[in-house]
């Protein structure tokens, strides 16, 4: 959620002007594709752990490091993000996010309408709220009975749709987040 473009910057750490000392990524290293992760760090730190020395080792990696096929895939996604207009096809997305979450604003049923880049959220008004709520489950069941892979949690609704998706897509994800307070009503 924090990186390769999901908030809105390639890190979530650019938005706060932050270079972290260590910084961890995976998932869209690859574009998802496959499992890899790297652990970055700043040369110093690197340095301090280079050694043959076990006792100086690094032991903070991942254990999906360095898998031949996976790197292949990041070198891929990594010019891909290089020669293609991956930024701009972000920022589109977080803009058409933006617009879509206004429809919940004004409407009683939803709460907290938010974006941060192309992440959406909004919380559907129960009495049982809560990452922990008993909705979840119905809403996920909602969602899938309309071939939609949409994964709340509890009564919070997010929406984190790939870089690849179509406005028609988005309207539908949206569409049927706006259907699931008269959908849960009637099934009552």
């Amino acid at each position: 959620m924090t990186g390769w473009g999901r908030t809105g910057t390639m890190f979530a750490c650019d938005q706060a002007g932050l270079v972290p000392d260590i910084l961890c990524t995976s998932k869209g290293l690859t574009g998802g594709a496959v499992p890899l992760a790297a652990t970055l760090a700043r040369e110093e730190i690197f340095e301090a752990h280079l050694s043959q020395d076990r006792a100086k080792t690094f032991f903070h990696s991942s254990s999906f490091t360095a898998n031949p096929i996976a790197c292949a895939a990041a070198l891929a996604n990594l010019d891909v993000w290089r020669d293609e207009p991956v930024a701009e096809r972000v920022a589109a997305l977080a803009q058409a996010q933006t617009e879509r979450v206004r429809a919940y604003e004004d409407d009683p049923r939803f709460a907290n309408a938010r974006t941060c880049g192309t992440i959406a959220a909004v919380d559907l008004k129960v009495s049982d709220a809560g990452y922990l709520s008993e909705i979840g489950p119905r809403l996920r069941a909602f969602f899938l009975e309309r071939g939609l892979l949409i994964r709340p949690l509890g009564d919070v609704i997010y929406l984190m749709p790939p870089y690849c998706v179509t406005a028609a897509e988005l309207d539908r994800l949206h569409d049927a987040i706006l259907e699931v307070p008269g959908a849960l009503e009637a099934a009552r």
